[in-house]
């Protein structure tokens, strides 16, 4: 079977595995995937930080690691999706939340996702350096990277690391981009550390491993809810 189909069915069957589950289920695994977080040397050292804004009743709810960051002062970037420079393209940024304030004023979009509003990005600082939406086109002499830590959401995770996304790339190209800009500025920085956050579900087998290719990126580490 090709890599392709491979994933396709993989997250297929991830799917399935988490339409059993309930709100309750999802939100008492969230619950301690936050503590295990909280807990993390990675997480109480960084000072700033790329989080992803969870899907509800389909992914470990980021809502209390997101609060928490920002009242503890860190900076907390979060995935905004616009248009490329290729026709009918999507890349993605991540701009920065101000405070608890702007997070509690940010609206669902059509997945019930908390969203950046569009008339917003032109003022939030660029986790790639600036303010608004980083172009490509710039010099990257004045890119300056400055993410410690970004959290990492999955369709699923295996033993070794591996990570499947949804599909679209967006994670995978955001971090070639990051690197780039790392490689070509003038500050010298390491990559972020990379943790992937997941519902017990969403993570194989020890005897399974997931298709992957040199563009998919594994992560540093992952946190899951253990089994009871």
């Amino acid at each position: 079977m090709a890599l392709k189909e491979q994933k396709s069915a993989l997250r297929k069957r991830i799917a399935e595995k988490l339409k059993e589950l309930d709100l309750e289920e999802i939100e008492r695994q969230s619950a301690i995937v936050t503590k295990k977080v909280l807990q993390k040397r990675v997480y109480q050292e960084a000072k700033s930080i790329a989080i992803f804004l969870s899907m509800p009743g389909r992914e470990v709810s980021t809502r209390e690691i997101v609060l928490h960051a920002l009242g503890e002062g860190k900076s907390v970037f979060v995935p905004y999706l616009h248009s490329g420079q290729e026709p009918k393209s999507k890349i993605m940024d991540m701009l920065q939340l101000q405070d608890t304030d702007d997070f509690h004023s940010l609206k669902p979009d059509a997945w019930g996702i908390p969203s950046l509003s569009e008339e917003s990005v032109r003022r939030r600082r660029n986790a790639l350096g600036g303010i608004g939406l980083f172009n490509d086109s710039v010099d990257n002499q004045q890119a300056s990277p400055s993410l410690n830590l970004i959290f990492m959401p999955a369709v699923a995770f295996d033993q070794a690391r591996r990570r499947l996304g949804h599909g679209k790339g967006f994670y995978d190209r955001y971090l070639s981009r990051y690197k780039f800009a790392l490689d070509t500025g003038s500050t010298i920085r390491p990559m972020p550390a990379l943790v992937g956050i997941a519902l017990r579900q969403q993570v194989l087998a020890p005897e399974e491993s997931l298709p992957a290719d040199e563009n998919d990126w594994p992560v540093d580490q992952f946190v899951v809810a253990d089994a009871e």
